[in-house]
């Protein structure tokens, strides 16, 4: 691969989190209306998932932080629920949305939410597990990645807060408080809300709030970007792209481009049986990223190989078995890589999954407890919004950001290895991470490589 690269590009998906009142201080008639509490993940993926190929790779502890893991499992759980086309899903956008969210509620209302953060029921301990993982990530900004994470609070205009909810969106999230007029001009609002999504994921999500999803009875929105635009360490040349059949199902295929590059990676082969798959990880530039591919041996096998990650998903690699050498079965080896170039989309209601993994209350109207927003127990989560895009090039990825985990590196083996045949010409799952801790920015599936 060559040693210049073009820009790719990752956005954020865009997530939201409406929140209704049941009494209103405005007027009597709306002391039974909702109260709307948004939050926007605009996850997009840069050619990665927002989300490589690296000539050198982090050594990868073996446990993550409890953080990092939180995130992981929110978002493999997430990914396991969103259906069976593409899949786009900003973990760490996701979870950071919940984090300002916890910051409002009380009660029970606040253990459910800590309970799918994977944190204990903490504010003080969860702001701090935020602020690590957008320091952790934001590392990888330099001349060559753009990387942007941003938080938004929006309120309605005479609204009162309690200052302790705003300070601590605005000092531990650096989420700034906007006034809007949801009441007499809630379409205007959304035009606001979403105009500010849009700039900060490169217009890559305009409409995270579809329209009629902003009415007279919201009150609050909370909006989280996050925007990646990353090269790969080692671009593919796009002389070497060619066409070659992607089994859509053990009984139909179609023919898509595939990029092509030979060189050093870490990959291996892991689990057994329905379970068994390959992994690869492509570094992004400056190393500090990285997509892993994750495909299935079987063509249908992508329910079961994702039925298998949870929080401790990348300490199943480092506990592998060694190779009859004594080798990490995930190591730097020589690789011979085909993957296809992809572009997809893919707009979520969370409010279904998010419930499943326990998070109940907070959609439940009289029974969510966010007294902490504004004193007053009238306000619940009424939408979950998420979109995620990602294009993958040969320059690099658009989207969510990923990195890639090093396990087991070793310098020149003493017998070198017959290099690693990594074809992703079936159904497969990928991730963007930051390598040292794990933390997941970006997780998919790509079913369909045209989108």
């Amino acid at each position: 691969m060559s040693t210049t690269s073009a820009p790719s590009r990752l956005k954020a998906d865009p997530f939201s989190l409406t929140l209704f009142p049941h009494t209103m201080e405005l007027s009597q008639q709306m002391l039974t209306a909702q109260k709307v509490f948004t939050s926007c993940f605009l996850p997009l993926f840069l050619a990665a998932l927002l989300l490589g190929f690296c000539s050198s790779v982090p050594t990868v502890t073996a446990a993550a932080p409890p953080a990092a893991e939180g995130v992981a499992a929110l978002g493999w759980n997430l990914v396991r629920s969103a259906g069976h086309e593409n899949v786009i899903v900003s973990p760490l956008s996701v979870w950071e949305s919940l984090a300002m969210t916890h910051g409002g509620a009380v009660g029970q209302t606040a253990v459910e939410i800590a309970a799918v953060l994977g944190m204990p029921n903490d504010r003080e301990a969860i702001a701090t597990a935020a602020e690590f993982l957008r320091t952790t990530v934001t590392k990888a900004k330099g001349q060559k990645i753009t990387l942007d994470i941003a938080n938004r609070l929006w309120v309605q205009k005479g609204k009162q807060l309690e200052e302790s909810f705003t300070s601590l969106l605005l000092q531990r999230f650096n989420a700034a408080a906007g006034a809007v007029d949801f009441l007499a001009a809630a379409e205007s609002a959304r035009t606001e809300i979403n105009g500010w999504v849009s700039d900060h994921t490169a217009q890559k999500i305009q409409n995270v709030l579809p329209s009629g999803s902003i009415t007279p009875q919201t009150r609050l929105v909370l909006t989280n970007a996050v925007f990646m635009k990353a090269p790969w360490a080692d671009p593919f040349k796009k002389q070497r792209t060619q066409s070659e059949p992607f089994k859509l199902s053990a009984d139909k295929k179609v023919d898509l481009p595939f990029m092509q590059w030979d060189g050093s990676l870490v990959a291996g082969k892991i689990g057994s049986g329905n379970n068994s798959a390959t992994i690869c990880e492509i570094p992004y530039a400056g190393n500090l990223l990285s997509m892993i591919v994750i495909m299935p041996d079987a063509v249908d096998g992508v329910a079961d190989v994702l039925a298998g990650l949870d929080a401790g998903w990348r300490a199943k690699w480092t506990d592998a078995a060694l190779t009859a050498d004594g080798r990490p079965v995930v190591r730097r080896r020589a690789v011979t890589l085909s993957l296809p170039k992809w572009t997809a989309r893919k707009p979520l209601s969370l409010n279904a999954p998010l419930s499943t993994l326990g998070m109940k209350l907070a959609f439940t109207e009289g029974a969510a407890d966010f007294s902490g927003i504004d004193g007053r127990k009238d306000l619940f989560v009424s939408a979950v919004v998420h979109e995620g895009y990602v294009e993958v090039t040969e320059e690099g990825t658009e989207a969510a950001a990923a990195t890639a985990i090093s396990i087991g590196v070793t310098s020149v083996p003493i017998n070198p290895d017959e290099p690693l045949v990594v074809r992703a010409d079936r159904p497969f799952l990928w991730t963007i991470v930051e390598p040292q801790s794990g933390v997941i920015l970006f997780a998919g599936i790509v079913r369909d490589p045209r989108g």
